[in-house]
C-alpha cells in the first residue's frame, strides 16, 4: 500500500498559502498614512523632519509567496483555475457554499461566465493537481 506523501504536501501547502493570502484579510496591511503634512509640522514645532523613511514593504511567507507564484503563473493561461483556487482556498466559510459563492463573485467582478459547484469542485480538484504538477516538475523553482 502506498501513501501519497507528495500529494499530503501539496494541500498543506495549499491550506498555507490560503491561510497567508487569506481573502477577508484583504485590506489589513494597507498602510494608510495616519498623518499628513500638516500634522508632522505641528508636532515638530513647525520644524520639517528628516528624511521620509516610508513604510514598510509587505513581507510574505516564502512558502505561501510560491504557491501564490504558481497560481499567478496558472492564471496567464487559465483564469477561471486560478480564480477557484483563490476562493477554494483563501475564502471564508465552507467550501461548498461560501466559498463557492465568493467564486462566483470573482468570476462575476471580472466579467466571467459564473460556474455550477459541480464544475467549481471539479475546477478546484484539476487545480490542485496542476499546481502539484509544477511542483513536481520543478517549473516553478526560480521562484523559490
Amino acid at each position: 500500500m502506498n501513501i501519497d506523501t507528495f500529494g499530503v504536501y501539496v494541500r498543506a501547502e495549499l491550506d498555507h498559502w490560503g491561510n497567508e493570502f487569506a481573502l477577508h484579510r484583504d485590506c489589513e496591511y494597507l498602510g494608510h498614512q495616519s498623518k499628513n503634512l500638516l500634522a508632522v509640522l505641528i508636532e515638530h514645532q513647525g520644524e520639517m523632519p528628516g528624511r521620509v523613511q516610508g513604510f514598510k514593504p509587505l513581507e510574505t511567507d516564502m512558502r505561501a509567496q510560491k504557491i501564490e507564484d504558481i497560481v499567478a503563473h496558472i492564471a496567464r493561461t487559465n483564469v477561471d483555475m486560478a480564480v477557484v483556487l483563490r476562493a477554494y482556498f483563501c475564502g471564508m466559510g465552507r467550501k461548498k457554499v461560501e466559498r463557492w459563492e465568493t467564486c462566483n463573485l470573482l468570476l462575476a467582478n471580472m466579467k466571467a461566465r459564473v460556474m455550477t459547484q459541480r464544475a467549481y469542485l471539479e475546477m478546484a480538484r484539476r487545480g490542485e493537481d496542476r499546481v502539484r504538477g509544477l511542483l513536481e516538475g520543478g517549473i516553478m523553482k526560480s521562484a523559490a
